[in-house]
């Protein structure tokens, strides 16, 4: 059964349980040029989050991946692979009943996810207005998804793609970066490769090749310079067009800073939609 999802008002006492599993790795991976983060909404105090914590091992000058896999193997963990998540390498971990539930990730120092982790982590520790914004779209995501994590994700990526805009994670020029967030967030697919071509000024269709299937996604940038759903209305329902594929949470249409997106699972069906009245009028 799936498990709930669960969203707590902040503890004090996750980064002593944070540290707790730090030591652990390390000794782990005693000598090993790696540092431990805390990342994640854990590491934010009076965020509220899933009691789950997000820690990254990040690989400094004279560390070595294939050392550090083995050794986390040897103990316990396996490696899931990027989970379509370019430079982020995840591991699970069987038994160590002792340490608080946690995701551990993989990452050389120069990766553009531990970037992103560090960045989002250390704007919301200090803008307390993103920080409560945050908070409750999580929990509001939470009630509406309780069963449903691809769901909940999907139901806060609004809030964390206007955050990312304001602390200089995304630019417009960033197309194929966005489309893969989007992708893996909105539409829980695991990306594998992403080509995006344009259709016409401000308007690409990125093929999308995942361990799902391909899929092509549309895109219209600088849609919006905030995050919303929209709605195709009721003459949608009614036309022979291929409607485009729902997000996680049931939208058709999606906005995020910087672009709006269709996902289709035939390019036939995007290009016959870009051409319809659907997509001129969801604009």
């Amino acid at each position: 059964m799936t498990k709930p999802v669960e969203v707590l008002p902040y503890d004090p006492a996750w980064p002593l349980r944070f540290e707790e599993v730090r030591k652990h790795l390390l000794s782990i991976l005693s000598g090993q040029d790696v540092r431990v983060e805390h990342v994640g909404s854990t590491s934010v105090p009076d965020l509220a989050a899933k009691p789950i914590l997000d820690i990254d091992i990040v690989l400094l000058d004279g560390a070595n991946f294939t050392e550090v896999k083995a050794l986390l193997e040897a103990n316990g963990y396996f490696h899931l692979g990027d989970l379509g998540i370019f430079g982020r390498e995840a591991f699970r971990y069987q038994g160590e009943p002792q340490l608080m539930r946690h995701n551990l990730y993989v990452l050389q120092a120069d990766a553009d996810e531990l970037k992103r982790h560090l960045t989002f982590r250390d704007w919301l520790r200090g803008h307390p207005q993103d920080r409560e914004a945050y908070a409750q779209a999580k929990m509001a995501a939470a009630r509406q998804f309780p069963h449903d994590i691809s769901a909940y994700i999907d139901a806060k990526s609004d809030v964390i793609l206007d955050i990312y805009e304001r602390c200089g994670l995304y630019r417009p020029q960033d197309l194929t970066e966005l489309a893969r967030s989007v992708l893996i967030n909105r539409y829980d697919l695991r990306v594998d490769e992403i080509d995006c071509n344009s259709l016409q000024p401000g308007v690409s269709l990125c093929r999308a090749a995942t361990t799902q299937g391909t899929f092509y996604l549309l895109i219209r940038e600088q849609a919006s310079s905030a995050s919303s759903e929209t709605s195709l209305g009721q003459d949608a329902a009614e036309s022979a067009i291929a409607l485009p594929l729902p997000t996680a949470s049931g939208q058709h249409i999606c906005r995020a800073p910087f672009g709006m997106f269709a996902l289709f699972g035939s390019e036939l069906d995007a290009l016959v939609f870009f051409s319809s009245d659907l997509w001129k009028n969801a604009a």
